[in-house]
């Protein structure tokens, strides 16, 4: 597994929809894509994949054959809403609206974007930072115990 992005922190979007990324995320893309990725949303974040994970996960969801209705909604989300994204000189992606909507990624009363950018090793995430804090962690040990991880606590 590439542990090209592993940090995370707030970012704060402008009045455009534009993101500065953190400098070692644009190292890490520039070095594996030459500067490009593929952003969509799942499940109420935004999700970054290089290129090659990109097609390859495009080309499985393809691969099936009779999906069902539900497999088909969530293909025409996923796909549909996905981007080639390049950050410019001077480091900043500019998330298009309709991914931000879906995200639930809007300005507030001040008119400040406040996201969370999540490093996930081989992709990374964008998520309303309401949203994020929002999460509550269940206890999945067991789970993990399930597949073979054990926490050490």
């Amino acid at each position: 597994m590439q542990k090209l992005f592993t940090k995370s922190s707030q970012r704060s979007l402008d009045d455009k929809g534009r993101l500065m990324l953190p400098s070692d995320y644009r190292a890490s893309l520039d070095a594996a894509s030459q500067g490009r990725f593929w952003l969509t949303c799942l499940y109420g974040r935004l999700v970054a994949y290089l290129p090659e994970e990109w097609e390859s996960f495009v080309e499985k969801l393809h691969g099936i054959e009779t999906p069902s209705l539900a497999l088909v909604h969530f293909s025409a989300k996923v796909i549909g809403l996905a981007e080639e994204l390049a950050c410019t000189a001077q480091g900043r992606v500019r998330i298009p609206q309709p991914l931000l909507r879906e995200a639930g990624i809007a300005p507030g009363a001040d008119g400040r974007c406040e996201v969370m950018v999540i490093g996930m090793f081989s992709r990374f995430e964008i998520w309303s930072l309401e949203r994020f804090n929002a999460i509550s962690v269940p206890d999945v040990s067991e789970e993990l115990a399930a597949r073979g991880i054990r926490l050490g606590m």
